[in-house]
């Protein structure tokens, strides 16, 4: 009788199990891409010499080009760095994942995830590698395995690393290192691991420091180009335009000072200078650009370049003195759009383009779905994976932009819609023009549409598309950041003083030490002639302007121009004041500057009671009289530092707040002063 080959069947069965099983995991590996994300930052979209620059020379992105597809009409929804790079991360506009300045606000994970959750659920290891800038430190974020990043802006010799959590300096230059940090963590990788890294330079923000080997990178003479719109005069450009052009106004913003603004029609025009700086700004490129070669060697040296989703592009552009401006921040073009290159060998077409409207809104979407990962209900962007497919006709036809005053108080609130045409730029804070562009006849923006009246029709159009597009990007003027607490402190009433039958009552029972020092207590007032001490309620955090949200509320007589109240330390503050007659308050907001905001009601008090209100909740400002709001003003920097000072009443303190306003003593009364905390 034959006997049964049962256990050399078994082991068969075993073997091809594995190798089914090998190949069962190789091919889900094949189906999820490694992505690999390179952010430069502030580099404009036309800094890349296949698209004709004048001096830039960018052989290693030009191959990018190459090998994917070049996106013609990428743009950010926000322009400046920490907005822009909290969209890129979750798909979200600004006005959703709460980052509106790059002060103190980020993105909070567990509202807004970034797409390194989704990732890492699908298998994927994730990094970071280079500038984060979001929050106040280079800590370790959730979601992300691998970290390695620096503080703020950081610098480019000679950084200070944090990786995982330990601090490390590293002596070299900056871009190189990163490159070589995030080589590094891609040839760690197990062939069978797909991952995902941020390779997120400080190239090419200022100050613009190009490593050594490339400091007369393109030429040494090279000098910039005039743009066409260095000539642009503002005629029928918003007001705020103007006033800049005359006045700096950056740290300090006053109601009385634009009331006495003579602004000319338009603005004279200046002789183009010679001009370096920027060359040098995009000479930091050169080192980006011989990085992007070597990684490209690595992943072919590995072998999985043709499985490599790879995305080159910026947090934002930059003005090369068009219409006389540097930085970024505003809606024309050299701010709002952004370079962007995707490579994805044998599934996005080498050396193809699309003219779609992309934003960085649709970054995550993007890379969740080629990773095979469901995108989040809450992103906001959409695949573009669509557009890779010539036989697609769908797509959107805007995009919005939002952009909150953030630093400076010279540059407004906007909002801004842009089709492949027109755009619509306005400002809702301001009583100010829109501003309308036929962007195929003038590309530079220099013809303002609004306010003709044979572009009434189209303005109304646009118009009507602005408002959808701030009911679907859920916009508004009062963004809070998400990753703060919204009540600093207990909430409710915190002091209520007031006098009662000739007695000094605190009706809030706040406990606090208040000395009324040569403070005459009336019947029902306390009297105030001009004696520098006033009346102080010592210093504690339930009191303090910088645990929002805060307001106080002062019932007060003035007889003469004085201080009515003042509560400042060195960094943080404000005074109520009557100046000319007219009530006002002045706050003082210092991190590495001071920005001073008053607001100056418009009537004199003199003479009879007045009902006043101040609230400061971190980033705004609003002053009231008599119940009537005077005027509702964003800050350009969060009120957040504690005084650390008490609250004086009818007297400036140590700190003069503002120089502009009185700082003399109260000559009058106050009935009351209750300050809450309170939405």
């Amino acid at each position: 009788m034959k006997k049964s080959n049962i256990h050399g069947n078994k082991w068969l069965l075993i073997g091809l199990l594995a190798l089914f099983t090998h190949a069962g995991l190789a091919s889900e590996k094949t189906s999820r891409p490694d992505v690999v994300f390179i952010l430069l930052d502030d580099l404009r979209w036309d800094a890349m010499s296949f698209l004709g620059h004048p001096y830039i020379e960018t052989p290693n992105i030009d191959k990018l080009r190459q090998d994917g597809a070049h996106m013609e009409n990428a743009f950010v929804t926000t322009s400046i760095c920490c907005p822009s790079r909290a969209t890129f991360l979750t798909g979200t506009y600004a006005n959703r994942h709460g980052v509106i300045d790059n002060e103190t606000s980020e993105y909070n994970p567990d509202i807004t995830p970034p797409l390194t959750k989704y990732l890492q659920e699908a298998g994927y290891k994730t990094a970071m590698i280079g500038k984060w800038h979001m929050g106040k430190d280079a800590k370790p974020r959730a979601y992300f395995d691998y970290w390695l990043s620096f503080k703020g802006q950081g610098v480019y010799h000679d950084p200070v690393f944090n990786i995982n959590g330990e601090n490390q300096t590293f002596y070299g230059y900056t871009t190189d290192l990163l490159t070589d940090k995030a080589i590094e963590f891609i040839e760690k990788q197990p062939e069978d691991q797909p991952y995902f890294v941020v390779l997120s330079h400080k190239a090419v923000h200022e100050p613009f420091r190009p490593a050594q080997r490339h400091k007369e990178a393109y030429g040494a003479g090279t000098e910039l180009p005039e743009p066409v719109s260095w000539v642009d005069d503002f005629q029928n450009k918003p007001d705020w335009m103007r006033r800049q052009q005359i006045r700096d106004y950056r740290w300090e913003w006053r109601t009385r000072e634009l009331e006495a603004d003579q602004l000319p029609d338009t603005i004279p025009l200046q002789t183009w200078e010679k001009n370096t700086r920027y060359v040098n700004q995009l000479r930091c490129a050169a080192a980006v650009d011989e990085g992007i070669g070597r990684l490209m060697k690595t992943l072919e040296k590995r072998g999985n370049l043709e499985n490599t989703l790879i995305v080159f592009t910026s947090d934002n552009g930059y003005f090369h003195m068009e219409h006389r401006r540097w930085d970024k921040r505003l809606a024309y073009e050299e701010s709002l759009r952004i370079p962007m290159l995707v490579v994805y060998p044998g599934k996005i077409k080498a050396g193809s383009s699309t003219a779609g409207l992309v934003t960085n809104l649709d970054f995550a979407p993007t890379v969740l779905d080629y990773a095979g990962a469901d995108i989040p209900k809450q992103m906001q962007g959409r695949s573009m994976r669509p557009l890779f497919d010539s036989t697609n006709t769908e797509w959107r036809d805007s995009i919005f932009y939002e952009y909150w005053t953030d630093l400076v108080h010279s540059i407004p609130t906007m909002i801004a819609v842009r089709t492949d045409r027109y755009k619509l730029i306005s400002y809702p804070e301001l009583n100010d023009i829109d501003e309308l562009y036929d962007l195929s006849k003038d590309p530079h923006e220099m013809d303002n549409l609004a306010g003709k009246a044979e572009n009434e029709a189209l303005h109304r159009e646009m118009q009507e598309k602005l408002l959808k597009q701030i009911e679907a990007s859920g916009w508004r003027a009062n963004v809070f950041p998400k990753n703060l607490p919204r009540m600093r402190e207990s909430d409710g009433l915190q002091l209520e003083l007031c006098v009662t039958k000739g007695k000094l009552i605190d009706s809030a029972n706040s406990g606090l030490p208040i000395r009324p020092q040569n403070v005459e207590v009336g019947e029902d007032a306390l009297h105030f002639k001009a004696d520098k001490q006033g009346l102080k309620v010592a210093y504690d955090e339930s009191i303090d302007p910088a645990y929002w949200p805060y307001s106080i509320e002062i019932n007060v007589k003035a007889d003469e121009d004085g201080v009515i109240a003042s509560h400042s330390g060195p960094k943080s503050g404000y005074k109520i004041f009557v100046q000319d007659g007219r009530p006002g308050i002045a706050v003082l907001c210092r991190t590495w500057i001071a920005t001073r905001t008053t607001i100056d009601a418009p009537d004199s008090i003199l003479g009879k009671w007045t009902q006043l209100k101040a609230v400061i909740d971190y980033n705004r400002l609003i002053f009231s009289v008599d119940g009537e709001v005077v005027d509702s003003v964003p800050l350009p920097q969060p009120f957040k530092y504690a005084t650390g000072r008490p609250l004086i009443i009818g007297a400036g303190g140590a700190q003069v707040v503002n120089q502009k306003v009185p700082h003399n003593p109260l000559v009058g009364a106050v009935k009351e002063v209750v300050i809450k905390r309170e939405l």
